[in-house]
């Protein structure tokens, strides 16, 4: 056999596409559809609301939990000051004065 003659060969070959029987590609469909992985579907999840977004713009709950108890803190402690508590049990308190005279700022020694 000649270089010639192998070019004729795959001329002619190339003159006539092959062209696969409706029944052969069938099969390789169904079989390629049966070995195909089944993966479930993902689940649409809910965007989260307003106040859950907050949340976690701030920190998440820990971080919210905290928030609540030092304000909780604040209101009490501004509602419950001495003169409140003077009001509410009919007492005087007296002040505490922790530096009566400040004066020991200024001073060198």
């Amino acid at each position: 056999m000649q270089d010639d003659d192998l070019d004729r060969l795959l001329a002619a070959a190339a003159q006539r596409p092959i062209v696969p029987s409706e029944a052969l590609m069938e099969r390789v469909l169904e079989d390629a559809l049966r070995l195909q992985p089944v993966t479930p579907r993902p689940s649409v999840r809910p965007r989260p609301g307003l106040i859950a977004r907050l949340a976690g713009l701030l920190g998440g709950a820990p971080a919210l939990a905290g928030l609540g108890t030092a304000a909780v803190f604040g209101l009490v402690l501004g509602y419950y000051s001495p003169t409140t508590l003077d009001y509410l049990t009919g007492t005087t308190t007296d002040t505490a004065e922790f530096f009566p005279e400040a004066d020991f700022l200024t001073t060198e020694g």
